[in-house]
C-alpha cells in the first residue's frame, strides 16, 4: 500500500501542472475573455455573494466563539445522536446553512472540527444534511428571478430542504464516516472554549470579520476560476454537441449552478415541472465550484474530494426525485402543462412576491424545523423518563 501511494500521489500534482500551465497559456492568447470573465465573476461576488454572506459568516463565527452551538447542543443531543449519528450542534450548523446557503454550513463545520469539537466521521455525517443553499436564493433568484414563478422557487426550495433531512439519515444508516456510539450520558460540549476565554468581546468580533473576509476572498476567487473555465469550454465548442438548450445548462451547471440553471429556464422545449427537478438536482448537488468553495473552507476535516462528491451526488438525486413528485401539487397545472410557457408572464405577475414575503416564508420554514427539533426532544425525553424506572 505504501509503494501504490507514494507512486499515484506525484501524479496529481503533474496532472495539476499540465492543467495548470494550459490555462495559463490560455490566458496570454485570450486576454479579452479573462478580463471578460473575471469582471462577471467578481460582479456577482460582490453584488451577490458579499453582501448575501459577510453579515452570516461574521455573526456564525462569533456565536461559535461565544460557545452558543454547545447551548444549543445541549438540548438536541439525544436526538441528533439517534436519527443522524452526530451530535447535538448540528442543530445550530443546519439552521445557519439553511438560512444563509453554500458554503456557510461547510464553513461551520470546518471552525468545530479544527477546534476539535467533532471527530471526522461526524463531520463528515453533518455534511450530508448540513451543507445547503439558502431560502432566498431559491426563492428569489430561481423561482422568481429565472423562472419568473415563484411557485417553482418553492418547489426547489422544499424539495432541496427535504432532501437534506432525508440524506443524512441515509448517511447515519449507512454509517459513513465511520462507526459511533448512539449511548449518551453528558453534553460533550463546554460552553466556551478554555484557549479563548482570554479573549475580549471586541478582539474575538474582530477575529470572526477577519476570517470572514479571508474566506469569502477564497470564494471569489473560485468564482472567477469556474467563470473563466466555463468560459473556455464555450469557446471550444463544447456544449455544442448537446443539442437542446436544457442540456447544455444541465452540463453547465455541473460546473457552476447557477449558469446551468439560468440556461435551463430559457429552454423553450420543456416543461416547468422538468426544469423545477433539473434545477433541484442542480441545487442540491452545487456543481464543481461549490465543492471547490466548501473542501476549501472544512478547516481541519479530512475528507476526499471523491467523497464529498458522492454525498452532495446523492442529496440531488433525492431533491430531483422529490421535486418531480410534489411539483403538481404546487404549481400552477395551467403553466405546468404547458411548454413554451404562453401564460407565465401573467402568472409571474399575480404571484410576484416580494423581499417580505420571502423573508415571512424562510422564516417559518426555520420556525417549522424548530418546532420539529423541539419535538423530537420532548419524546426523547419523555421516552427516556420512562425507561429509566425499569431500569
Amino acid at each position: 500500500m505504501t509503494m501504490r501511494s507514494s507512486r499515484r500521489h506525484p501524479v496529481k500534482y503533474i496532472y495539476a501542472g499540465i492543467i495548470t500551465s494550459a490555462i495559463a497559456v490560455s490566458m496570454v492568447f485570450l486576454p479579452a475573455v479573462v478580463l471578460d470573465s473575471a469582471k462577471r465573476g467578481i460582479a456577482l461576488w460582490a453584488y451577490s455573494v458579499l453582501p448575501a454572506l459577510l453579515p452570516f459568516f461574521i455573526c456564525a463565527d462569533f456565536m461559535i466563539s461565544l460557545g452558543i452551538p454547545a447551548l444549543v447542543g445541549g438540548l438536541f443531543e439525544r436526538p441528533f445522536q439517534k436519527l443522524f449519528g452526530v451530535p447535538g450542534t448540528s442543530a445550530f450548523v443546519f439552521i445557519i446553512s439553511i438560512t444563509s446557503g453554500y458554503p456557510m454550513g461547510a464553513s461551520i463545520i470546518g471552525q468545530m472540527r479544527d477546534r476539535r469539537e467533532l471527530t471526522d466521521a461526524e463531520a463528515i455525517r453533518m455534511l450530508s444534511f448540513c451543507s445547503t443553499s439558502g431560502p432566498l436564493f431559491m426563492l428569489g433568484t430561481v423561482g422568481a428571478g429565472m423562472f419568473h414563478a415563484p411557485a417553482a422557487g418553492a418547489v426547489v426550495a422544499l424539495s432541496h430542504y427535504a432532501a437534506a433531512l432525508l440524506n443524512g439519515l441515509v448517511f447515519c444508516l449507512i454509517g459513513a464516516g465511520g462507526t459511533f456510539n448512539r449511548s449518551f450520558s453528558k453534553p460533550r460540549f463546554r460552553y466556551r472554549d478554555p484557549g479563548l476565554d482570554d479573549r475580549s468581546i471586541l478582539e474575538m468580533l474582530t477575529a470572526s470579520i477577519l476570517s470572514s473576509l479571508k474566506t469569502l476572498g477564497v470564494i471569489c476567487c473560485y468564482i472567477i476560476i469556474f467563470t473563466y473555465i466555463t468560459d473556455l469550454l464555450e469557446m471550444a465548442g463544447t456544449f455544442n454537441a448537446l443539442k437542446t438548450q436544457h442540456g447544455s445548462g444541465f452540463i453547465k451547471g455541473l460546473l457552476e449552478m447557477t449558469i446551468g440553471i439560468n440556461e435551463i429556464s430559457l429552454s423553450q422545449d420543456l416543461g416547468l415541472r422538468l426544469k423545477c427537478t433539473m434545477a433541484s438536482f442542480l441545487v442540491s448537488f452545487g456543481g464543481l465550484s461549490i465543492l471547490a468553495q466548501s473542501m476549501s473552507v472544512l478547516g481541519g476535516l479530512w475528507i476526499s474530494p471523491l467523497k464529498y462528491l458522492k454525498i452532495k451526488f446523492f442529496h440531488g438525486i433525492l431533491a430531483a426525485m422529490l421535486a418531480y413528485l410534489i411539483a403538481p401539487y404546487i404549481l400552477n397545472r395551467a403553466v405546468q402543462s404547458v411548454g413554451f410557457f404562453g401564460n407565465l408572464k401573467t402568472f409571474a405577475d399575480s404571484f410576484e412576491p416580494g423581499f417580505l414575503m420571502q423573508l415571512i416564508f424562510s422564516t417559518g420554514m426555520i420556525i417549522i424545523i424548530l418546532i420539529l427539533f423541539l419535538l423530537t426532544a420532548i419524546i426523547e425525553l419523555i421516552l427516556s423518563s420512562r425507561k429509566e424506572p425499569s431500569d
